[in-house]
């Protein structure tokens, strides 16, 4: 039953690995249109940030002030992703650099507003380092947005597809990394048990 299982899991775990592998190919050769659909994840990613930053209050001890920029940071990380979601996935002919644009300009809000966040609890028992990466990633990001629009876009679409791609080769060749050593595992475990159960010289004497 045990080696049943591990076989479905290593087949699932192929199977998943083709697919990561076809979809990063698939990513790195794609065009405009593609393109969109990107930027829609990294609207989805804006959104996804701005709910952490709302849970986070519950980790860090903040005063009124910290608490207010920590809860519109969140809420217009929503909002900015919500709306780049919408504009791409939903208005025909919108311009992928005016969406990389308006991440942009709230990366730079964000990071502000993480600059300020780490600023105020620098004293504090918490630490900020979490956060001053968060502010360099929001910066390096926003100044790649903004000066090399159509070249991050692609690239950073190509770089995604890469690294399905790295993933899904390393799944596989995980898979079958695994599956070999399970196979010589089974054979040495049944040639074991072959030599105990043989009998040995002086019963066959008797």
């Amino acid at each position: 039953m045990a080696d049943s299982f591990m076989k479905k899991h290593l087949n699932t775990t192929a199977v998943i690995a083709t697919i990561l592998s076809l979809l990063g190919i698939y990513m790195m050769f794609q065009g405009d249109s593609f393109a969109m659909a990107f930027v829609a994840l990294l609207g989805l990613g804006m959104v996804i940030t701005g709910v952490n930053a709302l849970l986070s209050m519950r980790i860090y001890t903040l005063n009124a002030r910290n608490r207010k920029a920590l809860i519109i940071k969140g809420l217009v990380n929503i909002a900015v992703g919500i709306l780049v979601i919408v504009l791409s996935l939903y208005t025909k002919n919108f311009s992928t650099h005016i969406l990389l644009y308006i991440l942009a300009v709230q990366l730079v809000l964000s990071a502000f507003v993480s600059l300020f966040q780490a600023f105020s609890l620098r004293k504090g028992n918490v630490s900020v380092t979490p956060l001053l990466s968060e502010a360099f990633l929001s910066i390096v990001l926003a100044a790649l947005f903004f000066a090399f629009p159509t070249q991050t876009g692609n690239l950073l679409l190509k770089l995604v597809g890469v690294v399905l791609l790295a993933s899904g080769i390393a799944m596989f060749v995980w898979s079958m990394r695994v599956r070999k050593l399970t196979r010589q595992f089974n054979q040495t475990i049944e040639g074991e048990a072959e030599v105990v159960g043989e009998p040995s010289s002086d019963q066959d004497k008797s």
